[in-house]
């Protein structure tokens, strides 16, 4: 008789479970199954930072587009530190060091209806200058350009000089100190001679002490244009008659005590005399306006002014910019330009500059045509009746597409016809991202901020287009290009930049990885969808 093995085995096996149910194992080893074990660890990709619409690409050159290294930008708004302008992870930001680059990104804060800011902007050897920053965004740009250019110190129309005496007995003048800003081979253009027995003040009033003074005068040719190249924005800001405020004299008076600013002083005044202009009449009314480094705001001061041969002259309580001024019938018509030839992708800047101030705007791609300044704002541009100013055309790296050589109207339309001075292309750059510790995993990338620049230039910004991508406009064909990628606070494993060597109109992909976190559990999800 044959025995069934398997039936053998299962009486077995149920034998024991029988026993095992009615006895206790007395060695207290109770069976316990084997579990699942711990749950794998996978890699999971950062969450995406918030898309970007909006953006300010600033450059802080010279005339000819040069990029200015370790410029300072001061952002203010209503007389105080602007509280609208944050950076790409949404940081405030009120003061800016531009670096080796030259440049910054900014954009408003989240809910901000902020519409203007004046940027303050400053270098060493360069004059100070403040700009009236436009945010109301009517074009709906993505990427606004903001480039500011400073006036070098040595440029033509320009005198400086200062004065450092030992004249101070703790915070009061022992002696009269005096500068004159003179060019080589030509008359004064401003001077400025501080009594003695003058105490010395910061802004809120206190006595400054200190064992040396430092007087420094900054004069202007009335006849240049570079003094409208260098005159803070915003002298008719508040203006709102049918009359402008012109300047036919300017200069910037300053005072330290050891490394203080003086900002105001009792006792006595400071006697400023500065060049005037020849069509100046005799007797023709003129006033004084002064303008605050600290709150990029002008006011009209109540001084006096005494015109001589060639020369006017006032007496001042406080030092700073000043301009005296004439009174002209505000321009009219709306101050625009017609556009013959074919703006490129990246767009165009459009300057006005002549001895009484200086219009800057941007052209659009393809645009015909465009309108800078309404009639009903030209009162607060301080645009006259009859301006003239000489007409240029650049691009953000110098090239100049237009330039109407001498001065034309202003005031009306001007009409500019474009060459492109070398080959621009465009070139489309697509970003994607991978975990290093699991590179099947993406990182999204897309909504990084990409600036782009060749050497010695500004920078340029592009944000991702409807397709995901970044397109890297206005490149000077066979340049070189040094391109940085701020990922807004992803965890980058490895560098953010590269070269474009030799541009073309190649589109470009660039792989980048990033330090992943880890999570136990489920199964990981996918990452984000890179670049695109």
């Amino acid at each position: 008789m044959f025995t069934n093995k398997k039936s053998l085995l299962a009486l077995s096996i149920a034998s024991v479970f029988a026993l095992s149910g009615c006895f206790s194992d007395d060695d207290g080893n109770d069976y316990a199954p084997p579990g699942p074990g711990p749950d794998p660890e996978v890699v999971v990709p950062p969450e995406a930072p918030v898309a970007l619409t909006f953006v300010v690409s600033g450059a802080v050159v010279d005339s000819e587009a040069n990029v200015i290294d370790d410029a300072t930008v001061k952002f203010l708004e209503g007389g105080a530190p602007s509280t609208n302008i944050v950076d790409v992870n949404g940081q405030q930001v009120q003061t800016i060091n531009t670096a080796e680059e030259g440049g910054f990104i900014v954009t408003l804060k989240n809910g901000s209806t902020t519409t203007n800011v004046t940027a303050v902007v400053s270098a060493a050897g360069y004059s100070t200058k403040a700009f009236n920053l436009d945010l109301s965004n009517e074009d709906d740009f993505d990427v606004l350009t903001a480039q500011f250019a400073l006036t070098s110190l040595d440029a033509d129309g320009l005198a400086a000089d200062t004065e450092t005496s030992t004249a101070i007995s703790g915070s009061t003048t022992t002696a009269a100190i005096s500068a004159d800003a003179t060019p080589t081979g030509g008359t004064s253009l401003a001077t400025a001679t501080l009594p003695s027995g003058i105490t010395l003040q910061n802004a809120a009033g206190e006595a400054i002490t200190g064992d040396s003074v430092s007087l420094s005068v900054l004069g202007t040719d009335p006849a240049s244009p570079t003094k409208g190249t260098v005159i803070p924005e915003g002298l008719n800001a508040n203006n709102t008659s049918a009359n402008v405020a012109v300047p036919v004299a300017l200069a910037d008076i300053n005072l330290l005590v050891g490394e203080t600013a003086v900002k105001k002083f009792t006792g006595d005044t400071l006697n400023v005399t500065l060049a005037a202009p020849t069509d100046l009449a005799a007797g023709e009314t003129l006033a004084v306006s002064s303008f605050n480094e600290d709150t990029g705001q002008w006011a009209q001061d109540s001084f006096s002014v005494t015109q001589g041969t060639g020369t006017v002259s006032f007496e001042t309580d406080h030092l700073t910019w000043f301009a005296v001024t004439r009174n002209a019938a505000v321009c009219t018509s709306d101050i625009a330009t017609n556009v013959t030839g074919t703006v490129p992708a990246g767009g165009l800047l459009y300057t006005a500059t002549s001895k009484d101030a200086g219009l800057y705007g941007i052209l659009p791609p393809g645009a015909t045509t465009r309108t800078f300044i309404n009639a009903n704002r030209a009162a607060r541009f301080g645009i006259f009746d009859g301006a003239t100013a000489r007409v240029r055309v650049w691009d953000r790296e110098g090239g100049v597409w237009f330039d109407s050589q001498t001065e034309v109207n202003v005031c009306g339309t001007t009409d500019v016809t474009l060459t492109a001075p070398y080959t621009l292309v465009n070139k489309e750059l697509t970003l994607s991202g991978v975990c290093a510790n699991d590179t099947t995993v993406d990182v999204d990338v897309s909504n990084s901020t990409v600036k782009y620049r060749r050497a010695g230039k500004g920078i340029k910004t592009a944000l991702k287009d409807a397709d995901g991508n970044f397109q890297l406009t206005n490149l000077r064909e066979d340049e070189n290009y040094e391109v940085t990628v701020n990922f807004r606070g992803l965890p980058l494993d490895g560098e953010n930049t590269f070269t474009i060597e030799g541009a073309n109109a190649d589109a470009l992909s660039q792989e980048f990885q990033f330090t992943c976190p880890t999570s136990t559990g489920g199964t990981g999800g996918t990452g984000g969808t890179g670049g695109n």
